[in-house]
């Protein structure tokens, strides 16, 4: 059996190859397979392969995104240029040394991963990247390279909370804010992806004692007025003369929601304002929220730092903000769900 420090030192390795190769992205797929016989997508085989060995879920898609540090249709639009006849010709000829992908075998998710996240955890950037393309290790002494190995200094992770005792009711709005998306651009992604991952925790055994029920959902667009509505409208039981606007509000007598998760609008775009509309509205900030999901992030996602989210109650309504790129909801809410029983429970 491997010792965690040899499979410390793989990941390491792993982790290097996929920062140079989205360094490069000049080398094109189809290069690659003629001279080595593997490309950037069987390197997210073998990491979709290796994670249904190790019990994990990792979807094919999700494990191109991490290695190309983004889509593969993303990718594809922005860097893969039209092979040439000569390319096609090569690639053929080379074919019989082409890298073999075996089936990954079935995922059976063990309770402790199903209680942590519902996907595999992206893995933490590496201490080296390569910088412009060049390998940032190539013709450097060895003795040069210790001082660059020293750890980065990060607390320990934090160790879920066991789940709630009691049964818990939890009235989820789901608010997702976008410009293109409440126009039709593109469809909205993170807020289905927000639901998704909620119904897969309450399903596992962490999430056991949860009664999830989805009661709202709604795209709007950055615009600080209509998310402060929305926020308002969810947080509160309306009335018999409430408005309708945006398919925002619930007919009169419902409950209001308990949890209002918002997805986007956390940046420092001029237009991303969701941070500035959910503080006008808390009545009591939770700044142990934002604080645990922004260092947590940050193991995955130095760009993290860059978020403005913000958390708190209003009336007896929690509310979170979180990013609006899907990847970045899973991670937030692996480390948001565990305490969610709690926190609405004591409300």
């Amino acid at each position: 059996m491997q010792s965690t420090a040899q499979v410390e030192a793989e990941a390491y390795a792993f982790r290097q190859l996929v920062a140079h190769l989205q360094a490069r992205t000049d080398v094109q797929n189809i290069e690659l397979m003629i001279l080595s016989g593997f490309c950037r997508n069987c390197l997210s085989k073998w990491y979709h392969v290796g994670a249904a060995h190790a019990g994990v879920g990792l979807s094919y898609e999700d494990a191109c995104e991490r290695v190309y540090g983004m889509t593969y249709n993303e990718w594809k639009t922005t860097h893969q240029s039209k092979a040439s006849d000569e390319q096609l010709l090569r690639l053929e000829e080379t074919k019989a040394r082409h890298a073999k992908h075996e089936k990954p075998p079935p995922v059976a998710v063990a309770p402790q991963a199903a209680a942590s996240s519902p996907a595999l955890a992206a893995p933490p950037p590496p201490t080296m990247t390569a910088s412009g393309g060049i390998s940032n290790v190539c013709c450097v002494p060895e003795d040069e390279l210790a001082a660059a190995c020293a750890r980065p200094a990060l607390p320990a992770p934090a160790l879920p909370p066991p789940p709630p005792a009691a049964p818990v009711p939890i009235r989820l709005g789901i608010l997702t804010v976008s410009d293109r998306a409440s126009e039709g651009v593109y469809a909205d992604l993170s807020g289905p992806e927000i639901a998704n991952a909620m119904q897969a925790f309450a399903a596992s055994p962490a999430g056991a004692g949860w009664r999830l029920t989805v009661v709202r959902t709604v795209c709007v667009p950055d615009d600080i007025d209509a998310i402060r509505y929305v926020l308002r409208t969810w947080s509160e039981r309306p009335s018999d003369t409430a408005p309708t606007g945006a398919g925002a509000a619930a007919p009169a007598g419902c409950a209001p929601c308990n949890l209002i998760l918002t997805t986007g609008g956390t940046g420092l775009a001029a237009r991303d304002v969701t941070p500035e509309a959910t503080r006008a509205l808390l009545e009591r900030p939770t700044p142990g929220i934002t604080e645990l999901l922004l260092r947590e992030s940050l193991r995955v996602e130095p760009l993290a730092a860059l978020s403005r989210a913000a958390a708190g109650l209003r009336g007896e309504t929690l509310i979170v903000n979180l990013p609006g790129r899907p990847k970045a909801v899973r991670e937030n809410l692996a480390v948001l769900m565990p305490l969610l029983g709690h926190c609405l429970l004591s409300l």
